[in-house]
């Protein structure tokens, strides 16, 4: 009987730790920093529809989870952006690339910046 218990605890505590992982997952990035995020991007250049940045839409235009767009890496618990890479995000035609530090104000967890 006791082992009977221990079992369903133990499948209990199992298929609530896999809600919690799928949750996270499921809804992706925090607000504050899919909005830093589209920041950066109509920065960087406002007329690109196509190109490194492109799948980076608000969630009227497509998905709202940041953490699965290009270039972003989002830690699995807490979901929270660790990397952004802008690597050849940028048009160089519209001339010098100059950026607001206060932009990555909203990333509280970013580790690396490319």
């Amino acid at each position: 009987m006791m082992m009977m218990k221990k079992m369903r605890v133990w499948m209990l505590l199992t298929f609530l730790t896999s809600v919690g992982q799928w949750y996270g997952r499921c809804y992706g990035c925090l607000l504050e920093e899919r909005t830093g995020l589209l920041e950066i991007k109509a920065l960087i250049d406002p007329n690109r529809v196509q190109g490194e940045l492109s799948d980076w839409m608000d969630e009227k235009e497509g998905t709202g989870n940041c953490c699965e767009w290009s270039g972003i890496e989002c830690d699995n618990s807490t979901r929270r952006v660790i990397h952004l890479s802008l690597n050849g995000a940028y048009d160089w035609s519209l001339g010098d690339w100059v950026l607001n530090a206060s932009m990555f104000l909203p990333f509280k967890e970013l580790q690396i910046l490319d």
